[in-house]
């Protein structure tokens, strides 16, 4: 008797299956409660969507699995632009170390020359012409842009950011096409539909008034700029229109290049500055990576917090060593090009010479407790679609993505191409 229930049991699964190839309705009928939820929370990011489309006892379970375990790390997101022009993004999510293909942008997306806007809530390519500036509608580059009109000084090379509901341009302005009157580190902010002029860049800044020569951070009520070279820092508040204090950031004289993330959150702004230098030839590793915490307002290093050094296995990765370079005269002259994207939960530093070598994640440590600020991290390979054409213009971007995002870049399909981090 049990074997002929069983026999009936498999007919109505094959049945089933004839019915319904994806198996949801079947995964519907045996998942749900705890089990579910507890299925759910092990199923990578990219597929929540798919999940979430399933019945509303899956939706509930997917809501109910993010709220207990949030998938608090941003994205790394990489957006290329091939030789023949073509643009392409992918993705990686930390949660499931794996790389995902957005769909190909569509015609009312960005054009294909592309620049970027740090923000808290996430960085957004934009295109900027003298017609108008064109931010993304989402992380992966795939929604309709938001379209606003092109600041009063014609820039060639901006920081932008994203402040609130602000957008602010500062510097890398055109100087041939300056008028009288006109700063090439001229700075304006977008706000009620139009672009206020404000004052220009600190003195220490103004040398270097353009993207390629200052990292920059955002967080919901500044931004923050770090002169690569020097370490000259300030920061600008869109609402009061004011510039705070000029400081050199200089924990360690051997630094060579630095970048500036936001840092934890709390009741005080506070930002983490990471710095590269070149180690001796005999050293282990060719470039030491080191994290400091610096406080917001007074641009101070926060006294109770410690340096964190990037492992030398991950930054060997970053910067490896070339025997044959090592033997020219210049190798000690040329600066390890550190560059750094992130949030108040994380990021990613990479080598902004050579995006196609990979990254590293940074996690932070939750709340603001004395000591160290980073708490792991991680190697996280190249993506795919940038290792296969090298010589594509890049944009890396650090921004979460959520369910909505995921299912407008990648479509309704599920990933289009996906690969493991190890």
């Amino acid at each position: 008797m049990g074997v002929q229930v069983d026999q009936a049991k498999h007919r109505r699964h094959r049945e089933q299956e004839r019915r319904d190839p994806d198996g949801a309705s079947l995964a519907a009928a045996y998942l749900y409660g705890d089990v579910l939820e507890s299925v759910v929370a092990r199923v990578p990011t990219a597929d929540l969507a798919a999940a979430a489309r399933v019945s509303r006892e899956w939706l509930r379970a997917v809501r109910a699995a993010l709220r207990r375990r949030p998938r608090r790390l941003p994205w790394l997101v990489v957006h290329l632009q091939g030789r023949r022009g073509r643009r392409s993004a992918a993705a990686y999510d930390p949660n499931s170390g794996a790389w995902i293909t957005a769909a190909a942008p569509p015609r009312h997306a960005t054009p294909s020359h592309v620049r970027l806007v740090r923000g808290a809530r996430g960085d957004r390519v934009c295109a900027l012409s003298l017609s108008g500036l064109a931010v993304a509608g989402d992380p992966l580059g795939a929604a309709a842009c938001v379209a606003l009109s092109a600041p009063g000084v014609w820039r060639v090379d901006p920081v932008l950011a994203a402040v609130g509901e602000r957008v602010v341009a500062l510097g890398g302005a055109c100087r041939l096409a300056l008028a009288e009157g006109e700063h090439a580190a001229a700075v304006e902010v977008h706000e009620g539909g139009g672009w206020t002029a404000c004052d220009p860049m600190p003195d220490a800044l103004r040398e270097s008034a353009a993207a390629t020569w200052l990292s920059a951070a955002a967080t919901d009520q500044r931004v923050y700029l770090v002169e690569r070279t020097t370490g000259w820092a300030s920061w600008f508040d869109p609402a009061s229109r004011r510039w705070g204090p000029t400081r050199r950031l200089g924990p360690d004289a051997a630094v060579s290049r630095w970048g500036v993330a936001p840092g934890r959150a709390g009741a005080d702004e506070r930002l983490v500055l990471f710095g590269a230098k070149r180690a001796d030839k005999e050293a282990e590793c060719r470039v030491f990576v080191q994290a400091w915490e610096v406080d917001g307002d007074t641009l101070e290093l926060i006294p109770s917090a410690s340096a964190d050094a990037m492992p030398s296995e991950v930054s060997e990765r970053l910067f490896p060593r070339d025997d044959d370079y090592e033997e020219e005269e210049d190798f000690d002259d040329t600066p390890p090009a550190i560059a750094v994207c992130g949030n108040a939960m994380g990021g990613y530093v990479y080598n902004a010479a050579e995006p196609a070598k990979g990254a590293v994640l940074y996690e932070l440590r939750e709340g603001k407790a004395t000591g160290s600020a980073v708490a792991r991290w991680e190697w996280v390979p190249c993506a795919p679609a940038l290792r296969a054409d090298p010589l594509g213009r890049v944009i890396l971007a650090c921004s979460p993505v959520g369910m909505d995002e995921l299912a407008l870049g990648v479509g309704s399909a599920g990933p289009r191409a996906c690969t493991s981090a190890h």
